[in-house]
């Protein structure tokens, strides 16, 4: 497949939830290729309606007979995990309905199955994308709200009668207490927490008061999920989809050192307020919509895609999070960007609400979360590498930015812009003790960073780090290469590996080398454009090789 063929996706789901996708896939370059339900009476309809070629009413049929790329998992909640493996065993890239999973056990097989294939898994969390949510991300990205410590998150959307026409619900959101569907309102704090990680929960509930049709008790009406993140950062969760009460499903708030955040509620009158120092000295509450205006804070940190938003985006279900959901999944099949919300980011969002069902259970005792990362399971498959050859070492590259940016050395005044940087990138586990080790191993000016000027962001950077090891005696290493996400297309990570290049040819370095990974289609494109060159240092090395090729001949335009 080229990069300008659309990809076949199927949808499972696709009488329900699955359906709303369609437009979305539609507008990003994708097409409809064939709808699964077991509703087989209505599949007839279905087609018709989202324009797709084939139906099917068994899940694992249309993955062994359908000409799938991709597939979108809409389903209840107890499919999840069980379909996300299934399309990953057959090489089908996942997008996956919140949350990823019910249950540790199946988020621990979830892990290994995308560990062992070559295809992509995304949770469809939407409302990280929402334009609110995406412009308080970017202003703490920014550092315009200093140091983030707190936060809270509150999913308020009374649906009993829900329960009735969805049976499902009735066990799996409003039989079990604790917090059952926390990735809605977690997701976006732990993005403006620069990627931070919650480490452990406490979770006490409010008791019963409702029953259902058939006289039986719901859940806990109101459960209080308590974080700690790693970070040191506390958060409030709060899930209730049982009382009585007018619908407050994205309530958000986030205090850091240098400011203050309030969603609207969706009462009379009610409207978003932020302040920040940096708007003015005087300590008081901003209009959001007037402060995300193109004419205030909004015209220099929204992203594109919400200054002039298409509109499929301004018509998608979520307040647009729909459509810019399945852009970023379609680019990052592609190859185009990381993918932002992959297994470990969708456990992220998954597992503390898991643990807190255990937490409620044992009377709100406080309980440590896994991390997925930690859930090595097999061996890992060993990185790949490629060397500057000696032919070159006499032709140091030269580094070349577009107007508006600079490139400079790292300067510790740095430090949170950089980690932001990093989680933004993909990379997670950023923090103080992590990135001093790292500069220790750095030669002198060999860590490079890209300036926005605009902004004053760190949007690019890589490290020139001494690694001799067995492989490389006298090894220099071009480490940790990343660039924003927002800011790709303008050559930013060509530049700092030609920097970190040149600065090892400069010093006097005779075997110069990185490390990567398959799926990284955009970053093994720049580094042969460069003049690097694969080094098969392992057994089926060489197989890996010629497939990450046959990649970018797929996706050369």
């Amino acid at each position: 497949m080229t990069a300008v063929e659309r990809l076949n996706v199927g949808i499972v789901g696709a009488v329900g939830r699955g359906r709303s996708f369609c437009a979305a896939l539609e507008a990003n370059g994708a097409r409809v290729h064939a709808v699964c339900d077991i509703r087989a009476d209505r599949l007839d309809e279905c087609r018709e309606k989202t324009g797709a070629s084939e139906k099917y009413a068994d899940y694992g049929t249309m993955l062994a007979e359908s000409d799938l790329d991709a597939v979108v998992i809409g389903t209840p909640m107890p499919l999840h995990v069980p379909q996300s493996i299934m399309a990953l065993e057959h090489g089908v890239h996942v997008l996956s309905e919140v949350p990823a999973g019910v249950s540790v056990e199946e988020c621990r097989d979830l892990v290994a199955a995308c560990r062992k294939s070559s295809a992509l898994y995304m949770m469809a969390e939407n409302y990280i994308y929402t334009k609110p949510n995406v412009f308080i991300r970017e202003l703490a990205r920014a550092g315009l709200f200093g140091q983030t410590y707190y936060a809270e998150g509150e999913y308020l959307h009374e649906l009993k009668q829900l329960n009735e026409e969805t049976p499902w619900r009735r066990k799996w959101q409003t039989g079990i207490d604790g917090i059952t569907y926390p990735t809605h309102s977690l997701g976006p704090i732990l993005q403006w927490m620069g990627g931070d990680r919650v480490a452990r929960v406490c979770c006490e509930g409010s008791g019963r008061h409702y029953t259902d049709p058939r006289g039986e008790e719901y859940h806990q009406e109101s459960a209080v999920m308590l974080c700690k993140t790693e970070g040191g950062a506390l958060v409030k969760i709060r899930l209730d989809m049982i009382s009585d009460r007018p619908h407050a499903m994205n309530n958000h708030q986030l205090q850091g050192t240098d400011g203050a955040y309030e969603s609207s509620r969706g009462g009379p009158g009610e409207k978003g307020k932020l302040w920040l120092r940096a708007l003015g000295e005087e300590m008081r509450w901003h209009d959001l919509d007037a402060v995300m205006a193109p004419d205030s804070l909004g015209g220099e940190y929204l992203p594109e895609g919400w200054l002039n938003p298409p509109p499929e985006a301004l018509a998608a279900g979520h307040g647009g999070g729909d459509y810019f959901e399945i852009a970023d999944f379609i680019k990052s099949i592609r190859g185009e960007m990381p993918c932002p919300v992959g297994v470990h980011e969708a456990l992220d969002m998954t597992l503390p609400g898991l643990i807190s069902q255990q937490s409620i259970a044992r009377g709100g005792a406080w309980l440590d979360v896994p991390d997925s990362r930690q859930w090595t399971g097999e061996p890992p498959c060993p990185q790949l590498q490629m060397v500057w050859p000696e032919k070159l070492l006499d032709s140091p590259p030269e580094p070349r930015l577009p107007e508006g940016y600079r490139m400079r050395q790292y300067r510790p005044e740095d430090e949170q812009g950089y980690v932001e940087l990093m989680a933004s990138a993909g990379f997670q586990g950023w923090g103080t003790e992590r990135l001093q080790r790292m500069r220790d191993r750095v030669i002198p000016g060999g860590f490079f960073v890209v300036e926005h000027l605009t902004s004053g962001r760190i949007v690019a950077t890589a490290m020139a780090v001494h690694d001799a090891n067995a492989l490389h005696p006298e090894g220099g290493e071009l480490g940790w290469v990343a660039a924003d996400p927002q800011h790709s297309g303008k050559g930013l990570g060509k530049a700092v590996c030609a920097a970190v290049t040149a600065r090892f040819i400069a010093a006097g370095y005779r075997e110069i080398f990185l490390r990567t990974d398959d799926f990284r289609l955009p970053a093994l494109k720049i580094y042969l454009k460069l003049g690097y060159q694969p080094f098969p240092y392992a057994e089926g090395m060489e197989e890996r090789w010629r497939a990450v090729h046959t990649k970018l001949a797929e996706h050369r335009p």
